[in-house]
């Protein structure tokens, strides 16, 4: 009978372990997760900084080309900076809708199963 419970206990602080490890790895994506939105808003911020910049450059070509030398030139090279602008700004609002959405694996987040009904996803807080 000893050894039964010898076992029995065993087991159990095995199953305790792993309990412990999943929890810890769970918490470990939550701060990946919560660093990488943090990260992508960052980011977002930065292109939104460029675009400005870009947009105060653009603005500087064209008061050069209204003094009237090299005119087209510059209002080329306004041209491209407003769409370097425009771009900066798509990106930067790309960023933020990532940095919004839950990410891959994420328990609040479900998807259909590919052939059959709804199923909700398995995540480590479930284990």
């Amino acid at each position: 009978m000893a050894r039964t419970d010898d076992r029995h206990d065993t087991e159990a602080h095995l199953h305790l372990r792993v309990a412990e490890e999943v929890f810890r790895a769970g918490q470990q994506v939550q701060r990946v997760r919560r660093h990488t939105k943090a990260v992508q808003r960052a980011a977002a911020d930065s292109f939104d900084r460029s675009a400005d910049s870009h947009d105060r450059t653009a603005r500087s070509y064209e008061r050069l080309a209204e003094r009237g030398e090299r005119h087209d030139e510059y209002l080329e090279h306004a041209a491209r900076h407003y769409e370097f602008a425009q771009e900066d700004r798509r990106i930067g609002e790309r960023l933020r809708q990532l940095a919004e959405s839950p990410l891959i694996g994420d328990s609040r987040q479900r998807r259909p199963a590919r052939n059959g009904p709804r199923q909700r996803e398995t995540s480590p807080g479930d284990l």
